[in-house]
């Protein structure tokens, strides 16, 4: 008999093949054989829940996941596998930054411009003159405005001079027509009876609606008011920069009968998410 060679008695190891378990929460319990370094065959354990996620893909690279594998993975489901294939990090494609770098440029523009509007437009105070608002002013509480003052001036010697030329005319001719205008107040009744588009102050009835949105507008109160009656002017109090609403506004009729009513439907009334408040703006 001829003697075998010491290299055909070497015994090969096969490794158990790899177990899959169905567990009863729904996942899978895994388990791998594998040779160690040392040669031992060393079991790993793992135990997977499967989760269905959608992804939208390229078409061409949906179809390559269905290719038909070959070689040592020609058994194994579609879809790498975690023991055979590495996956690396997921690496986004930044673009360009050229929308949000000019969306940037158009607002800093747009402020800049805003600025200048706002430091050409020269904010004279009422009562000193000075480039602040009336409302900042140290002397507020101190001083009187310049416009009543000036006012008061030209109204004595307004009345002065009256009174010099009634008391003069008073012996050339005692049954002279004299305009209403020009009688003995006749010039402050009309300019605090009469607004600059010639409607009585006075006489006409006017509500205050407050609790207003910042987005209301001049129409959104008429459209409000109009049904009714005839309405004779409305006041939206607006912000001088932002022109958004102040949440209040004056509304003027013709007639009392239709501010009672708008009184008494609007108050209460929800508007644009908030509940209105209406009243009457001064004594009826």
């Amino acid at each position: 008999m001829s003697k075998t060679s010491w290299a055909d008695e070497v015994d090969e190891q096969v490794l158990p093949e790899r177990e899959v378990i169905l567990n009863a929460d729904g996942t899978k319990t895994v388990a791998e054989y594998r040779l160690n370094d040392d040669g031992k065959v060393v079991k790993q354990t793992r135990r997977v829940r499967e989760k269905v996620v959608q992804e939208h893909v390229n078409r061409a690279v949906a179809s390559r996941k269905k290719w038909a594998k070959f070689g040592a993975e020609e058994k194994s489901s579609p879809g790498p596998q975690i023991s055979t294939t590495t996956v690396g990090e997921v690496v986004w494609l930044k673009m360009s930054q050229y929308a949000a770098q000019q969306k940037q440029m158009e607002l800093e523009t747009l402020q800049q411009e805003k600025a200048a509007t706002i430091k050409s437009s020269r904010i004279l105070c009422r009562i000193c003159r000075q480039d602040h608002f009336t409302a900042k002013c140290p002397y507020k509480d101190t001083l009187v405005p310049l416009e009543e003052i000036t006012g008061a001036a030209s109204g004595a010697a307004g009345s002065g001079e009256a009174a010099a030329g009634g008391a003069a005319g008073a012996g050339e001719a005692k049954n002279a027509y004299v305009p209403p205008h020009m009688r003995a107040g006749g010039r402050a009744a009309a300019s605090a009876s009469f607004d600059p588009l010639g409607e009585k102050r006075d006489d006409l009835p006017k509500i205050r609606i407050t609790n207003l949105s910042e987005y209301t507008q001049d129409e959104d109160i008429k459209s409000l008011c109009r049904p009714f009656g005839p309405v004779s002017r409305v006041f939206l109090a607006t912000d001088r920069d932002t022109r958004m609403c102040k949440g209040y506004a004056f509304v003027t009729f013709y007639d009392y009968e239709s501010a009672e009513r708008a009184i008494a439907k609007l108050h209460g009334y929800g508007f644009d998410h908030l509940i209105l408040n209406v009243e009457w703006a001064g004594p009826r």
